[in-house]
């Protein structure tokens, strides 16, 4: 009775069922009960699910009205954020539409492509950084590194490169869209969602200027409020709502749709033209990332989706994990930032050299317009003849022109205007601008072209790091943005992910399970936040090939060759290094054929190291094997340290082996060192009884025969300076000898060579002579011909001056004439004028006095006048 009161006291210990196994206690006394994927899912899926209808409607009227007149102010507040980068899309000229230069018919509108090098360039570079052909995802194992941790990270590994390679097919396009505008618009992001249609995550790269922050905010992430400006058909907004994802609202007319400066700006590079009809529906769909008390449980964050033209809330997601109890915002969205500055909007090129392009622009501009004006002659003309002229002179086109009295040469009427041509200062300052550009963020190497080759492994890092300095910076920000947007990939994929989901994309292709992604992250980005390039990558594994040849036994050969190799990025399959030693367990007859084939073998702690000494040992001493000259070099050479690693190996095993016989059968004292000691000694006998020493003998012939093969060691440094020398000293007393007998016969030559030199000096001279004369003779000739032709042409000239002369004489004589002529016909023609008027006058004069006459004695006014004839209209 007794012991039964004990036991119920005690308790009872009871077995829970296996359908029990989801709870799991804890050591503080609690239980976490693990729920089965499908409650999970439907957990997630409520808590994640569109609310709208669940919440007050007038809260939710008020609410969305208020964050209509705010995303409108900050609307405002990035007014100028917005001019900015769309000056920086013109300034690349690739819309031809870059504004300055000159504004003259034929001037110049070409564009210095400084920004756009700059962003080509940088794209190129960071998109190979962060996004490599086989994926840009790596593992990396957090705490201790075990089995288990590493097959999960691998297959984590694999499942999201070939999420982000096949299944996400736009992730690369939108992510290089968004490394090309990076450096105009100073930043962009990245958005990843889940695709409840195609049942997959989706990504969207979204433009800065479609992301509205609050004026008064200082970082993206702890902004209170975002807004993702979104542009959608109605066909798009459609389906939206039959999925779900938006509650359904009369739509009404959109109208015109107001699109940001930098995105029309774009539009003209693309080629596009925004139609005067919305065919599509287009309307604008403001998603809000900000925090509401919308279920009286306090301020909380919510995604919320208002339509712009009717001011509805069509959408309210919950944004925090379901069992979070912190109810932290999550992100969905990520920055890419190009240089962080005050505020939460980072600065790119434009802002840091756009009035340096501008300026490059103009002054490539400049020399081309005074080049064009120089090869295009613009002329001043002296105006002439009854009406002057105005002429618009073009290429190929032959133009009279009228000329005034005795002008006979047009260029006595025409001046070409003395344009300057191209300044060479002006094109040293181009040059000086562009630079002055491409210091500010160096993304190339243009400054070790002009360095040594083979100038120090170290000095080259240390100019790469110093010349990249900048662009380091900003490609570990990169490397910062990549890792969040794994990790949201990672929280979708740990939130939607169902064995059904990847049973239907993959089947048995890649062994991954959805709670493989719960827990810590531990995958990151392939990319490395301190090489930027292949170059660097380069340089540094040249400086790790440089310390191994100074100490070799530092330093794993094959590994460091591996890693050369892997930079070369040979084509997929390619090997071009001997493979290397086995690690599973082969039998010795395999490591004997291995040997003789020159193929490195390896020893195991699990094998019998006696037994593949016995076979090893065997095979050495078979004259048709082991002695074959045919097969005794290669085997010799691989055999000997692998004998020596069992014969290590069979002594600790030995060794070992003793301690703990000793240990368990409480023959020893383990605390005492001497006991220890004297069961290894005795070992370590049995051991050397059990080998015999036949093997020393064996394996010193073994030694002799590898020697033998070997070549000759190289001499000792001494004997071969020694010797060297004493070679040395040979060849100069035999390069004295010949140098000798080479003085004597060019004494000789010398001699014979002074003797013929004489004579031909004397031959020259005369022949100098006769030369000389000839050339007097000739040159008094040549005189005398030019004397003559001279006077001749003299001659000529002098009857064409007198010709000339007379010739202008006897024009001049009759244009006198002619002008006589009319001068005389021009008095005659005035005389008679005068005459006539004179004449006319006198009869004029008459007729008035006998007009006069008759009216006095009529005393009626007489109907006609003086001058003009019969009035046939008098007055009455």
């Amino acid at each position: 009775m007794a012991q039964e009161m004990d036991d119920l006291q005690e308790g009872e210990m009871v077995e829970l069922p296996e359908e029990m196994s989801d709870v799991e206690d804890t050591e503080d006394g609690g239980a976490i009960i693990k729920l089965s994927e499908d409650e999970e899912v439907r957990k997630n899926e409520e808590h994640f699910a569109n609310i709208v209808d669940e919440i007050d409607q007038s809260l939710l009227e008020d609410v969305g009205q208020d964050l209509l007149e705010k995303i409108e102010k900050d609307k405002d507040a990035r007014k100028k954020r917005d001019e900015q980068y769309e000056e920086g899309i013109r300034r690349t000229g690739l819309g031809d539409d870059a504004p300055g230069g000159a504004q003259f018919t034929g001037a110049n509108k070409v564009v210095h492509p400084l920004l756009t090098e700059v962003c080509v360039d940088f794209s190129a570079r960071a998109i190979k950084e962060l996004f490599p052909p086989n994926g840009p995802v790596r593992s990396k194992i957090l705490g201790s590194v075990d089995s288990q941790k590493l097959r999960k990270a691998r297959r984590k590994t694999e499942y999201m490169n070939w999420q982000l390679t096949e299944q996400m097919s736009e992730f690369r396009s939108e992510l290089e869209q968004l490394m090309t505008q990076l450096p105009l618009g100073g930043g962009q992001y990245m958005k990843l969602m889940w695709d409840s249609t195609r049942q997959r995550p989706k990504a969207s790269f979204i433009p800065i200027d479609d992301m509205y922050l609050p004026f008064a905010a200082s970082n993206f992430y702890s902004a209170e409020r975002k807004t993702h400006v979104q542009y959608v058909t109605a066909a798009e907004f459609n389906k939206r709502v039959k999925t779900g994802e938006y509650r359904d609202i009369n739509l009404t007319n959109p109208g015109d749709i107001e699109f940001s400066k930098a995105s029309k700006a774009n539009d003209k590079i693309e080629g596009r033209e925004e139609m005067e009809y919305n065919e599509d529906g287009l309307r604008i769909v403001f998603e809000v990332y900000t925090c509401e008390d919308l279920e009286d449980e306090g301020r909380r964050p919510y995604i919320i989706s208002i339509d712009k033209f009717t001011g509805e809330v069509v959408s309210v997601y919950r944004n925090w994990m379901p069992d979070d109890d912190t109810h932290e915002e999550l992100e969905w969205i990520i920055e890419f930032p190009f240089v962080p500055w005050r505020g939460a909007y980072p600065i790119g090129m434009i802002h840091m050299i756009g009035s340096l392009s501008g300026a490059a622009t103009g002054a490539l501009r400049a020399l081309l317009d005074a080049a064009h004006i120089n090869n295009i002659p613009t002329l001043l003309k002296l105006k002439g003849g009854p009406g002057g002229q105005t002429l618009n002179l073009q290429p190929t086109e032959v133009t009279e022109i009228e000329g005034g009295i005795n002008v006979d040469d047009v260029r006595k009427i025409a001046m070409p205007v003395p344009f300057q041509p191209p300044s060479q200062v002006l094109l040293q300052l181009l040059g000086v601008l562009v630079d002055a550009g491409k210091g500010v963020v160096q993304t190339t190497f243009e400054n070790l072209r002009s360095n040594d080759p083979n100038q120090p492994v170290g000095t080259t890092l240390a100019l790469i790091e110093q010349g990249m300095v900048v662009f380091s910076s900003i490609h570990s920000r990169l490397h910062s943005s990549m890792a969040r947007t794994l990790k949201v990939l990672h929280r979708i994929n740990s939130s939607y992910l169902t064995e059904e989901i990847i049973a239907k994309q993959l089947g048995d292709a890649i062994d991954i399970h959805p709670d493989d992604f719960d827990g810590p992250l531990d995958v990151i980005p392939v990319s490395d936040p301190n090489i930027f390039s292949e170059a660097q990558r380069f340089a540094q594994v040249q400086a790790i090939m440089q310390r191994q040849a100074q100490a070799p036994q530092m330093y794993d050969p094959r590994k460091v060759e591996e890693l050369f190799i892997q930079l070369l990025k040979l084509p997929e399959g390619t090997s071009v290094l001997q493979p290397g030693p086995p690690e599973e367990d082969i039998n010795p007859v395999t490591e004997n054929v291995m040997a003789s084939k020159a193929k490195p073998i390896a020893v195991l702690d699990n094998q019998d190291h006696l037994a593949h000494l016995k076979v090893h040992l065997a095979f050495l001493q078979s004259p048709l094997l082991g002695q074959n000259p045919t097969v005794m070099q290669p085997f010799l050479t691989f055999m000997l340290p692998h004998i020596k690693e069992h014969i290590l190996g069979y002594y600790q095993k030995s060794v070992t082996h003793g301690l703990k016989v000793a240990s368990t059968n409480n023959l020893i004292d383990n605390t005492s060192n001497l006991h220890q000691a004297d069961v290894i000694v005795h070992a370590q006998q049995v051991f050397e009884q059990t080998l015999g020493p036949e093997l020393v003998q064996l394996m010193q012939q073994m030694m002799q025969q590898l020697q033998q093969m070997q070549p000759p060691p190289p001499m000792d440094p001494s004997q071969a300076a020694v010797q060297a020398q004493q070679i040395q000293s040979q060849q100069k007393a035999q390069s004295d000898q010949l140098k000798a007998q080479l003085e004597q016969q060019k004494m000789a030559m010398r001699q014979q060579e002074l003797q013929l030199n004489a004579q031909l000096e004397q031959q020259k001279m005369v022949m100098d002579q006769q030369e000389f004369q000839q050339d007097v003779q000739g040159k008094i000739a040549k005189m005398q011909s030019d004397l003559m032709e001279k006077q001749r042409r003299e001659q000529m000239e002098l009857q064409a001056q007198i010709q000339k002369v007379r010739q202008e004489d006897a024009d001049r004589d009759m244009q006198m004439m002619i002008e006589m002529n009319r001068q005389e016909r021009e008095d005659a023609r005035t005389h008679a004028e005068i005459m006539a008027r004179l004449e006319m006058n006198r009869q004029d004069n008459e007729t008035a006095k006998q007009l006069s006459a008759a009216e006095i004695i009529s005393g009626d006014k007489v109907p006609y006048s003086t001058g003009t004839g019969s009035n046939a209209n008098p007055n009455p």
